[in-house]
């Protein structure tokens, strides 16, 4: 044999499966199980069509958005620095957008307070801006946030609505317009302009809690980068409505490049603020002196002065603005000082810090800069981040320098204005001689010339400052704003639908293989060929003409038939194994029953006796008789059992059939002991006495794999036929064949392959059951003996 099987009739290696894969055999079970596999092809391509036809598609919209940072790394030419802290700022940027604090302003932003949906036969869909009414709402109780209730629209004026608290359903009918007032709720539900009297169908809507949207909008949210050496960064939403995805990533957008630009103006913001709060406080001041005037030129009704005083007054007011100056001037510093001392933020006042000298005020000016560089990254890193750690000691060491020259130049301002106030004094002596009252006039009028002043230079400030801020321009711009997607990305119908196909085909392949490997059966002449090392005599065809339930003699009704044709076959091959002249002995055998021997000795024998051979058909099968069915007789009293027992003649054993020249003795009565019969010298005297009588003997034997009846038989015979039928013998049976012919005791056995198709290719067995089956029952109660040939087959 050209491969090895195991004892279940399985390949031992690969290798063996690989050398000795029987394509023919492959194709047998392929046409066997042709419509499994399309059975199962369609199964799985309608399971995916059922998949991708009732999921709801899933869409996807994107923009890009390129990112531009400003840093002193990169004009100082550190390079690394500057591409790690650009990576930091995208990554910022990235967390920022997907931070909750960012998302709740979307939320603010968005019109989702309401879902609207509607119910279809098996998937509901979001009706996003075209639902035919719209909700206004006031929740009384927080239980009924995110809770569904179903509108079902009535006709064009009323509409019901239900939901269900508890496992109770609450439902009413009300009029569009009419305001629904309960203790956990109050709606108004209005008509659109979508509404259509034709859609009375059954919608539901869903108040929105802001935690829902929020955990919405982060799970469905994706913040990507795009490209680091461009500094682009692509916003992704997935949604089942693709409007909805589109006009949120838009956005996202928009809202996104408002906070950078809100941030890059909160300097500006805080100096509008102080500005604002020093205009109030000068024009209150203004006002009051105003009013001083009124009443002083009322009750005194003159403000004329001599030369002399008006000179002096003139000198008086000269220095009285100067101490002002200095006097508002140190304050400012003592203040500024203050503020640095304590880490405070610094409240500027844009006109006394005007006349500061050069060094102080580029030292201020750095120090603010860096205060506000420290701002700005707050908004991407922690405090205890490494380039906040880094600003904040920038930040230390200008404050400690402002410090140290803003204490030198408020020294110097104190010795200056000690000086000034000096001199102004002697010029009061001069005027004590004046009336106080004029003094007073006086005083009140510098003063209200000095605020009016600090008032036009107050709103010049403002002015600047709004031009400024009404200038800003984010440095991010938007390269790619959303688009409507048109094709979603789940699920991807074409993807689905092939590899469900592909795994329909891979997985009918290994069906196939399994049922390759699992088919142990003899299928064919060629595979039988393999497995078997004695001849092959021939094969007879799968009869299907009729349904038979017993083995039946056809050949004489179909004559002209395949099967007949494949019998005189065998009827010639037999002449070529044995050629001698005289009359010769043939036993028909197989391993277990059913395979179809006595059928194959009825029908050989009809045809050999077609030839004007005179041929008898001798049942040997004592235990399970079936050659008299065969030739629509019935069991006779007188059979092989009663002629080696001497209980009955040859002659009146014999009985003829239908069919010239041929005859059959039928097994008799079931005796005890069948094997030890078979023994006796009377059944080797009643061989002989046959073989005067007839041409040809055929021994229909009992299963050589179950009894040893069939061995005692075939070793008298001259020619041994091993029946084996296609797609019912195991392909292990073929080792009780290989055995008896290792055993040297047969020299002309042979094997005939039973009950193969008709058609091209590998074939079944004919249409009738035998009756046995496997172990079969073959033996009757009380009787255990079996054949050592059994032991072949386990």
């Amino acid at each position: 044999m050209s491969t090895e099987f195991q004892s279940n009739g399985h390949y031992e290696s690969e290798k063996d499966f690989l050398e000795s894969f029987d394509l023919e055999r492959f194709w047998y079970v392929l046409k066997r199980s042709k419509f499994w596999i399309i059975g199962f092809l369609i199964l799985v391509v309608s399971g995916s069509y059922l998949y991708v036809r009732y999921t709801k598609p899933l869409y996807k919209s994107s923009s890009t958005i390129k990112l531009e940072f400003q840093s002193e790394a990169n004009l100082l030419g550190l390079a690394n620095v500057f591409n790690s802290q650009e990576q930091n700022e995208i990554s910022g940027e990235i967390e920022l957008l997907r931070s909750k604090l960012f998302f709740s302003r979307v939320v603010d932003a968005a019109d989702l307070d309401v879902s609207y949906h509607l119910y279809g036969r098996y998937l509901t869909e979001e009706r996003y801006k075209n639902s035919p009414f719209v909700v206004s709402h006031k929740i009384l109780n927080n239980r009924f946030y995110d809770f569904p209730f179903d509108v079902k629209i009535v006709d064009s004026d009323q509409f019901e609505l239900s939901y269900t608290v508890g496992g109770n359903k609450k439902s009413q009918i009300y009029d569009f317009g009419e305001e629904i007032r309960t203790e956990d709720f109050n709606f108004l539900v209005e008509k659109t302009e979508f509404f259509n009297e034709d859609l009375r169908r059954v919608f539901y809507f869903t108040v929105n809690s802001q935690e829902s949207l929020i955990r919405y909008l982060r799970g469905r949210v994706e913040v990507v980068p795009e490209n680091l050496s461009a500094k682009t960064i692509r916003i992704s939403l997935t949604d089942h409505n693709r409007f909805k995805a589109r006009d949120l990533v838009n956005l996202i957008d928009s809202l996104y490049l408002d906070y950078t630009r809100e941030v890059k103006n909160q300097a500006l913001e805080q100096k509008i603020l102080f500005l604002d709060n020093q205009i109030e406080k000068t024009e209150d001041k203004l006002e009051e002196y105003e009013n001083y005037f009124e009443r002083f030129t009322i009750e005194n009704r003159t403000t004329d002065l001599t030369v002399d005083l008006n000179r002096t007054i003139d000198q008086l007011g000269l220095m009285d603005s100067v101490i002002s100056n200095l006097k508002k001037r140190i304050k400012d510093v003592k203040r500024l000082e203050n503020q640095l001392k304590a880490n405070l933020t610094l409240s500027l006042n844009p006109i006394s810090i005007g006349g500061l000298p050069p060094s102080l005020n580029q030292s201020l000016n750095q120090y603010i800069s860096l205060t506000q560089e420290r701002e700005l990254k707050l908004g991407s890193y922690n405090e205890t981040s490494y380039i906040i750690q880094q600003v904040d000691s920038k930040l230390t060491k200008a404050r400690i320098n402002l410090i140290s020259l803003f204490t030198g130049y408020g020294k110097s301002m104190e010795d200056r204005l000690t000086r000034m106030e000096s001199q102004r004094s002697a010029l009061e002596v001069n005027l004590s001689s004046l009336p106080s009252m004029r003094t007073e006039f006086g005083k009140t009028n510098r003063v209200y010339s000095l605020e009016e002043e600090f008032m036009l230079s107050l709103q010049q400030s403002k002015i600047e400052l709004e031009i400024t801020r009404a200038g800003t321009v984010t440095d991010n711009v938007i390269l790619s704003s959303a688009s409507l997607p048109s094709v979603p990305i789940k699920p991807q119908k074409f993807m689905i639908m092939a590899a469900a196909t592909v795994m329909g085909m891979v997985a009918s392949l290994v069906f196939l293989l399994i049922k390759y490997l699992a088919h142990n059966k003899v299928a064919g002449i060629k595979e039988l060929e393999k497995l078997v090392n004695v001849p092959v005599l021939g094969s007879v065809p799968r009869y299907t003409r009729n349904d038979l339930d017993h083995t039946a003699l056809v050949v004489k009704n179909n004559s002209k038939s395949s099967l007949s044709e494949a019998l005189r076959t065998l009827r010639t091959n037999m002449d070529f194994i044995d050629s001698r002249n005289g009359s010769k002995l043939v036993s028909v055998t197989s391993t277990v029953p059913g395979e179809g021997k006595t059928f194959v000795a009825s029908n050989l024998g009809a045809i050999i006796a077609m030839t004007n051979q005179k041929v008898c058909v001798v049942d040997l099968d004592m235990r399970k008789p079936k050659v008299h069915l065969a030739f629509g007789g019935v069991s006779s009293v007188d059979g092989i059992s009663t002629l080696i027992t001497h209980k009955s003649s040859l002659k009146a054993s014999i009985q003829k059939t239908e069919i010239e020249n041929l005859h059959f003795v039928s097994a008799g009565p079931t005796p005890p002991n069948p094997s030890e019969l078979l023994l006796q010298k009377e059944f080797e005297e009643l061989l002989q006495d046959l073989r005067k009588q007839f041409d040809v003997i055929i021994l229909d034997t009992p299963p050589v794999g179950l009894v040893t009846d069939a061995r005692l038989a075939m070793i008298r015979s001259d020619i041994q036929l091993y029946v084996v039928r296609a797609d019912y013998s195991k392909r292990s049976f073929t080792k009780v064949v290989n055995d008896l012919k290792s055993s040297e005791q047969f020299t002309n056995i042979t094997v005939v392959l039973n009950a193969i198709s008709s058609t091209p290719g590998y074939g079944y067995g004919y249409g009738y059951g035998y009756g046995y089956g496997y172990n079969y029952g073959y033996y009757e109660d009380g009787d255990h003996e079996k054949s050592s040939l059994i032991k072949n087959l386990s």
